[in-house]
């Protein structure tokens, strides 16, 4: 087995939770139909925003119609405010097992199906640099198409069984492990372990301690 060169990270509820309900609330309290925002509530696509293909004010005024909210010209300061307000903790686990990881050599790199707005707000930017933070609106692609995996396989250098993946979505692991990437979906108790695994056999073990 190759050793291990990179470690790459999701970021919503991998290296922090993330949640769009201070979102949804600031909706509900602002649409002009209840009925529609609740039958719609959820279900809002962003996957042109996070592909850099729609600007921030053109989807506020996309949230407002989906949701029934009259549009008015303070809305996307107030939906800023709802989107960083969903930013909650760092997992410990994974910040503990990041540190590790650096501390052996191994760097920590993120690729996120990533809301602009929030790029501002990496709780994990001393671990890693902007060089290292590969994110769906840059790069034009999302997960899980496999061409994103190889953009970023193409920028470090390295080949696929080089790199470890960590994300929490089941179908963004199974493509990047169907490219030969060593992918952990990600849990909480169980991913230092999991690493361990990985990175044991060709680097000093890592002792698993707890905070």
């Amino acid at each position: 087995m190759a050793k291990i060169k990179y470690c790459i990270w999701d970021v919503g509820n991998v290296i922090y939770n993330y949640t769009l309900e201070p979102l949804h609330n600031w909706c509900e309290q602002h649409t002009a139909d209840l009925d529609t925002f609740r039958r719609n509530k959820g279900k809002f696509n962003y996957n042109a925003y996070m592909k850099g293909q729609v600007p921030y004010p053109e989807l506020c005024r996309q949230i407002c119609e989906f949701y029934a909210v009259p549009y008015h010209k303070n809305h996307p300061i107030e939906i800023n405010k709802a989107f960083h307000a969903g930013i909650k903790n760092y997992h410990p686990q994974t910040r503990q097992i990041q540190e590790e990881l650096q501390r052996q050599g191994i760097p920590n790199c993120i690729l996120s199906n990533a809301l602009p707005i929030l790029a501002d707000d990496n709780k994990a930017a001393d671990l890693i640099p902007p060089e290292r933070q590969f994110c769906s609106f840059d790069l034009g692609l999302l997960k899980p198409d496999p061409e994103i995996y190889r953009a970023v396989q193409q920028k470090l250098g390295c080949r696929f069984e080089e790199l470890i993946f960590v994300d929490d979505k089941h179908k963004n692991t199974q493509a990047a492990a169907e490219l030969g990437i060593h992918a952990i979906t990600f849990k909480p108790q169980t991913i230092i372990d999991e690493i361990h695994q990985i990175i044991s056999p060709h680097n000093i073990p890592i002792k698993n301690k707890t905070r």
